[in-house]
């Protein structure tokens, strides 16, 4: 069996790259696919090879996502010759990732683009050529696996009270056409890449594992660590994979976080749900939840979720990425015009190379352009101090400099306090 995978020049804003460029799971879009055919046996033709009348072939676009459970159960329920299509059948999974895509629903069943061809050649065309070509043949089989899910309460200023339905299978598709869909393929990630983790184990190494009746310290033993990790006995790691040389230092929390080569994370930071990659640096007292980073990002933050940022991205503590929005669901400019997204929480996406500074504040669902460079005025954090200035005497901010209170308020006046 081969794979034709045919680029539909999809790109990824704000970043400005193709999309099989998207960074999910700790890898790019394409190394994920790629290893996904790799593990069914399928080797990748190229859009030039000439086309094998009797054959299989399986084609799909190269800003389609699939993991390779997916690829099994839907190579499995494909019977006889003739076109295959993938369909979800609608449920928690389609619900979560099929936003702002093309996916299409056909008696009630979402229909993908993953396609198998089967006894007849493929012709050579464009994507949409193609993919016109390939629908009008193509029988629908559905991807059908078991599915958990795991409610998480939003927490929004005031009613109604809402709850986001994570979906928990590891037969995932979807198609990628935005930033929106990197981040929330990123939060079902941790889980899925976990699971396939230990399932090439051996049995006796997953049962030593998963023994115990507290299900915390069962999550924590199920956790992979790479070589050369340097974890604090302080911090708390649970279900996570940790690359090679990773820094956790004291009073660290982590669940179910892919936490790239190389990664520091200083005291006292919460990570939950995230992904971040190689080269990644965390400062101190930090919070963030469902949010990933692209290789090289400097993250520090109170308190973010829900958000993406960019290679080499540079966060400061004083910025605010405002994630809940009051009236209606969150939308974000898609096609060049305003598109819901049928969210009640999401954050915001830092392009490459950005510095974001002081007193910044991003309202939901808005995307920062690459290189883009926040911070405060000059005026406001630099101040010029005068030669000499008198000690215990106080000081105002006036302009750029600082005066005596005297000079600067004349009319002023201490009140004494009555003992």
């Amino acid at each position: 069996m081969k794979a034709l995978i045919v680029p539909p020049l999809v790109r990824i804003e704000p970043f400005g790259e193709p999309a099989a460029e998207a960074f999910i799971g700790g890898e790019t879009l394409g190394e994920a696919v790629a290893e996904a055919l790799r593990q069914r046996g399928i080797d990748r033709q190229g859009p030039d090879a000439p086309a094998d009348a009797g054959g299989e072939t399986l084609v799909l676009p190269d800003n389609l996502f699939l993991t390779r459970e997916a690829l099994r159960l839907f190579l499995s329920g494909c019977a006889g010759a003739g076109v295959f299509r993938a369909g979800l059948p609608e449920g928690p999974l389609p619900d979560y990732v099929r936003p702002l895509s093309n996916f299409e629903n056909h008696g009630g069943m979402w229909l993908t683009d993953l396609f198998l061809v089967r006894g007849e050649p493929v012709p050579a065309a464009p994507w949409e050529e193609l993919r016109r070509w390939l629908a009008a043949r193509a029988r629908a089989v559905p991807v059908v696996a078991e599915t958990v899910i795991e409610r998480l309460p939003q927490i929004r200023p005031g009613p109604p009270r809402r709850e986001l339905c994570l979906p928990r299978t590891l037969a995932v598709v979807a198609d990628v056409r935005h930033w929106v869909h990197v981040l929330w393929l990123n939060h079902l990630l941790p889980w899925i890449r976990l699971r396939e983790r230990w399932q090439e184990r051996p049995a006796w190494l997953r049962w030593w594992r998963s023994r115990g009746r507290d299900p915390f310290r069962r999550e924590a033993r199920l956790s992979l660590i790479g070589e050369g990790c340097d974890i604090h006995p302080t911090a708390w790691v649970e279900g996570c994979i940790l690359g090679r040389g990773v820094k956790v230092s004291a009073f660290v929390s982590l669940r179910d976080c892919i936490i790239g080569d190389g990664v520091e994370i200083n005291e006292h930071s919460r990570l939950r749900r995230s992904v971040l990659g190689e080269k990644c640096l965390v400062l101190n007292d930090s919070y963030f939840d469902g949010c990933a980073g692209y290789p090289g990002a400097t993250l520090a933050n109170v308190l973010v979720r829900n958000s993406l940022f960019g290679r080499r991205v540079f966060l400061t503590s004083a910025v605010m990425f405002w994630d809940e929005p009051v009236l209606e669901p969150v939308s974000v400019v898609a096609g060049g015009k305003e598109t819901p997204t049928g969210r009640w929480q999401l954050g915001c996406c830092a392009g490459h190379g950005s510095i974001l500074g002081t007193r910044a504040v991003f309202l939901p669902g808005r995307a920062v352009p690459n290189g883009t460079i926040v911070v405060m005025r000059p005026d406001e954090g630099t101040l010029k101090f005068p030669p000499r200035v008198e000690p215990r005497a106080p000081y105002l901010p006036v302009g750029d400099t600082v005066a005596p209170l005297k000079q600067a308020l004349p009319d002023f006046r201490a009140l004494e306090v009555e003992e």
